[in-house]
């Protein structure tokens, strides 16, 4: 089990920056906006189902996986993870041989349904990737999918000793740039 979150090495601070500027263009927000951005971060719709996420998977593991965008897809689209009462209930399930994908879809279908029922950053209310011709559930999913991606990121600068901040970084931002 490791350490709750520590302060990030000011060595890893630059690589970190580049990756919330590219999550910043990613979500639309322009250099004076940037700000808007950490206060989503530490709100209400995200910050409640990351700190689950912190306790129950990046602290509780020894290996952390990198969670893929397009293979979580298909998952919670094969689970039909979004009415799966694992994923959506309120109360913490019995997480006993969870995968990585299993605590991202949780994370992912908690943030997006807390925001669809109260008014949050994401309204879409629905997730029906075959029936969404203006694809706007596959946009709200890829946007809460670079956020916990982002969120993983920061926490593996602070705890993580062999962190390799140029290549996450760099990994971020070809995932995010193939989903402009």
């Amino acid at each position: 089990m490791m350490a709750a979150s520590k302060a990030i090495p000011r060595e890893r601070l630059l690589a970190l920056q580049h990756a919330y500027d590219t999550l910043c263009i990613y979500l639309g927000f322009h250099d004076d906006e940037k700000h808007f951005l950490r206060q989503i971060l530490d709100g209400d719709f995200i910050s409640p189902f990351f700190a689950e996420y912190r306790r129950d998977y990046l602290e509780a593991e020894a290996e952390i996986e990198d969670v893929d965008c397009d293979e979580l897809f298909r998952w919670c689209r094969s689970k039909n993870a979004f009415v799966l009462p694992k994923y959506v209930s309120s109360k913490t399930p019995s997480k006993g041989n969870w995968t990585a994908l299993d605590h991202a879809a949780r994370f992912l279908v908690r943030a997006l349904r807390f925001s669809w029922e109260n008014g949050g950053e994401w309204t879409h209310g629905r997730f029906d990737p075959d029936n969404d011709q203006d694809l706007e559930s596959d946009r709200e999913f890829h946007q809460v999918w670079a956020i916990l991606r982002y969120l993983q990121i920061e926490w593996e600068a602070a705890n993580i000793d062999e962190w390799e901040g140029d290549s996450i970084s760099e990994t971020l931002a070809d995932m995010l740039s193939s989903r402009l």
